[in-house]
């Protein structure tokens, strides 16, 4: 019976635990994308961000110096840092390094943060528009 119970009260503890949603990265915390980490990459609509996916599914936007041509084009791209090994966190200063025989093959990075809903929703805009301009 006390063994019932237990269970019984160990389960409806750890119910509300369950019940939440996935956790997101809160805006205090510092950003640090891990060059070992990275998964994924998507590119932006006029080539001065690139959003950058890790294993853990966060998503951060890696903002260049300037317009860094062809990005979409490349289907592997290399990452700079100038830390210490693959640990270190990938940063203001840091290169975004790709094949390009004919144009730059380096994008420096301007700064590095989370990326948000509001941010997805402006790229999608800026890419609705350029759509439209093409037609």
């Amino acid at each position: 019976m006390t063994r019932t119970l237990l269970t019984v009260l160990l389960l409806a503890t750890a119910v509300p635990a369950i019940a939440q949603p996935a956790a997101q990265p809160v805006r205090s915390d510092p950003v640090c994308l891990r060059q070992r980490d990275i998964y994924d990459f998507q590119t932006v609509p006029g080539n001065r961000s690139l959003i950058v996916i890790d294993q853990l599914r966060k998503r951060y936007r890696l903002n260049f110096m300037g317009v860094c041509y062809n990005l979409q084009y490349h289907l592997n791209l290399g990452f700079k840092t100038h830390g210490v090994g693959t640990l270190s966190c990938v940063e203001k200063g840091d290169s975004v390094l790709q094949r390009d025989e004919v144009g730059p093959n380096q994008c420096i990075i301007k700064s590095v943060e989370y990326q948000t809903p509001a941010l997805d929703k402006a790229d999608a805009e800026v890419a609705a528009m350029t759509k439209a301009k093409k037609q």
